[in-house]
C-alpha cells in the first residue's frame, strides 16, 4: 500500500481504501521511517442527513504525551475537509467514540472534536462510551 503525501507538511501521509466497500482515509505522521500517531476516518451513518465520518487514532507507546493524537486527528480532519470541499461537499460531521475509562482519548476527542459528549454503550462491547460529534464546513 502506497502513502500519499498531504497539504498538512511533509510528515503526514494519508492512504486512501475500501475494505468492505467503505471509504476509509488513514493518515499518519511518520519521521524518520517510524509512524508516531495515526487517525482514520471512515465513512460513517449520516447525522441528520449530513455525511459523517467515524474516527479513530493511535499514538504508540513510546511517542505519547507528546501532542501527537491532537496533532495527526486535526491534520486528517483538515486534510479530509479539503479534499471533499473540492468535490462539492459543504460540511460533515466527524464522530469520535470513546471509552468511559480511556481518560487519554477523552482528552483528545474533547480537544479536537467536541468539548460537549453524550453518554451511550458501546454496541460491540457493551461497554460504556461517550460520544463526541463536530460539524466540519469545508
Amino acid at each position: 500500500m502506497t502513502t500519499n503525501p498531504t497539504s498538512q507538511g511533509k510528515d503526514i501521509r494519508v492512504v486512501f481504501d475500501k475494505p468492505n466497500g467503505i471509504a476509509r482515509y488513514t493518515y499518519a505522521r511518520i519521521e524518520h521511517g517510524r509512524v508516531k500517531a495515526i487517525a482514520i476516518l471512515h465513512v460513517h451513518t449520516p447525522i441528520d442527513g449530513i455525511p459523517c465520518f467515524a474516527l479513530g487514532y493511535a499514538v504508540p507507546e513510546a511517542y505519547r504525551n507528546r501532542g501527537w493524537a491532537k496533532q495527526i486527528v486535526e491534520a486528517g480532519i483538515q486534510e479530509l475537509s479539503a479534499g471533499l470541499g473540492r468535490h462539492g461537499v459543504k460540511q460533515f460531521y466527524v464522530e469520535a467514540v470513546v471509552g468511559q475509562d480511556n481518560v487519554a482519548s477523552q482528552r483528545v476527542a474533547t480537544a479536537v472534536v467536541s468539548s460537549t459528549h453524550r453518554e451511550s454503550t458501546d454496541q460491540e462491547s457493551g461497554l460504556p462510551v461517550f460520544c463526541y460529534a463536530r460539524l466540519v464546513q469545508c
